[in-house]
């Protein structure tokens, strides 16, 4: 029974007998409210080379896909099974980490070059039309590769070059614009270059989630770790820490916060795990998934995307249709 049924019977009982047929006609649109729900389906995303990097919600149900490959991002309306192609496939070589910004009233994006020839961009679209209405080079050449949203700014993280010599370190950034409901005028600086963001050669940290109280998650795409760096009571990163799960993770790629103390975080070869980074354990909640890149809370569940991005890597045809699967809620 439904929360807002339970409280219209209680009421019910402690009205007078006049308002009777109100209370039974407000029992019968719950009911009918609750009838009309069913189990959210599976996405299919279109196109052979899609590759699905990403995967973002807003809060009223509208889902997002980027493809790694063309760089196109499709839209989902909430409720609906039809992709709409949101950002054509000749506007990014590339499209990485995306995120819904609903007061900003924006879609974040990275716009990035597998070959690594052209700068990086984080990119601002309107929700509505899919219009740019912002876009930042990341410094030194950074690689954008996933994006999170805490304190009215926004932060994104640092993958790194792995073509250049020497290696740029992994780094953390944050955009910070004048007002918290807009995207444009703001300062793209370094926020955290700690040395435990980088270990060993190759794409560095990638996933990045907030905690909504005072703490940054992030995973490194090549040797597999969990890495909590803290805010300081000024703003600014305090050392980041590594955490000890008793093992590491295979590619970690997309990860997003359940609650204050639960981490979802998707390994590249299948499993989606479910991280307690206060107890630190991890439990894996489902390893059904094709090569999931990317994880995202919406109004029903989850949606992951599954990528497919060791295929991709390693020149294998994908298995088709790219689909968002939806998930309950672990």
């Amino acid at each position: 029974m439904s929360r807002n049924l339970i409280l219209t019977l209680c009421l019910g009982a402690a009205v007078a007998v006049g308002s009777a047929p109100a209370a039974l006609a407000d029992q019968r649109h719950d009911l009918d409210t609750a009838a009309s729900w069913h189990r959210p389906a599976d996405l299919v995303v279109p196109g052979d080379d899609f590759h699905p990097e990403s995967v973002a919600a807003t809060r009223e149900g509208t889902v997002f896909a980027a493809s790694i490959v063309t760089g196109e991002i499709v839209r989902f309306p909430a409720g609906s099974t039809t992709a709409q192609t949101f950002v054509p496939a000749d506007v990014n070589l590339g499209t990485a980490g995306v995120l819904a910004d609903d007061d900003r009233g924006v879609l974040w994006a990275c716009a990035i070059d597998l070959s690594f020839q052209t700068p990086t961009l984080l990119q601002a679209f309107d929700l509505s039309s899919g219009a740019l209405k912002a876009a930042y080079t990341l410094p030194d050449g950074g690689v954008c590769a996933d994006i999170t949203l805490a304190r009215n700014a926004v932060y994104i993280t640092d993958t790194t070059n792995p073509t250049a010599t020497p290696q740029p370190p992994g780094r953390i950034l944050k955009l910070t614009t004048p007002s918290p409901r807009k995207a444009t005028g703001g300062t793209l600086s370094v926020w955290s270059k700690d040395p435990a963001l980088t270990n060993g050669a190759g794409l560095q940290i990638n996933g990045i989630a907030f905690d909504g109280a005072r703490s940054f998650y992030t995973t490194n795409y090549n040797s597999g770790e969990l890495i909590k760096v803290g805010v300081a009571a000024d703003g600014s990163a305090l050392p980041a820490e590594v955490i000890d799960l008793g093992r590491r993770f295979v590619t970690p790629d997309g990860i997003r916060m359940l609650d204050r103390n639960r981490l979802l975080v998707t390994e590249n070869p299948g499993p989606l795990n479910v991280v307690d980074v206060r107890a630190r354990t991890v439990k894996a909640v489902n390893a059904t998934l094709d090569q999931p890149s990317s994880v995202v809370k919406a109004r029903h569940g989850i949606y992951v995307a599954e990528g497919q991005i060791p295929r991709l890597q390693t020149g294998q045809q994908p298995n088709l249709p790219f689909t968002l699967r939806w998930l309950p809620t672990p």
